[in-house]
């Protein structure tokens, strides 16, 4: 092969690789921007017969917000806590939220005859719009229960003042 003929097979070859990188690249890309345009994370979780409930809150500027929701019939408060959610926390909850597909859930996931129990209310902010999936008693996909584990953990490396006792 001739040294010309060698430098266009060449720059042929680059061309098609560059051609066919944006197919890729770009599903990555938004991944990636749809993750940034989540806002806001919630996760509350009540039941008929708790003296408490819980929602945590986690905002993409850092801001955190751990609530214990009292209830009048058992003569418990609410009380609220902050602390701060780091970037890469957040963000490596938002980019699970797309990985799993949360936005193509249901919005209930729950067995019609069982009318007690706990329940769980993920709720995540992206674009100004909410989408919040219901859940009880464990009911559910996975990818949801996936999403729930991950906002815990993030929970659970945050410093929230003043401490809140959960029971």
């Amino acid at each position: 092969m001739s040294f010309g003929r060698r430098r266009s097979w060449l720059a042929m070859m680059l061309v098609l690789a560059l051609v066919r990188l944006p197919a890729h690249a770009s599903s990555s890309v938004e991944d990636k921007s749809e993750a940034t345009r989540i806002t806001e994370i919630a996760l509350e979780r009540d039941c008929p017969g708790c003296l408490a409930g819980s929602v945590l809150t986690l905002r993409s500027d850092g801001a955190a917000t751990y609530a214990v929701t009292g209830k009048s019939r058992f003569g418990s408060d609410t009380k609220v806590s902050k602390g701060s959610v780091s970037a890469a926390d957040f963000k490596k909850v938002a980019r699970l939220i797309v990985e799993r597909g949360f936005f193509g859930l249901d919005d209930q996931y729950d067995d019609s005859a069982i009318k007690d129990g706990a329940w769980t209310t993920t709720r995540v902010t992206r674009d100004g719009q909410d989408k919040s999936i219901f859940r009880r008693d464990g009911s559910g996909a996975a990818a949801l229960r996936d999403v729930e584990r991950a906002i815990d953990a993030v929970k659970g490396k945050i410093e929230f003042a003043p401490k809140i006792s959960e029971k």
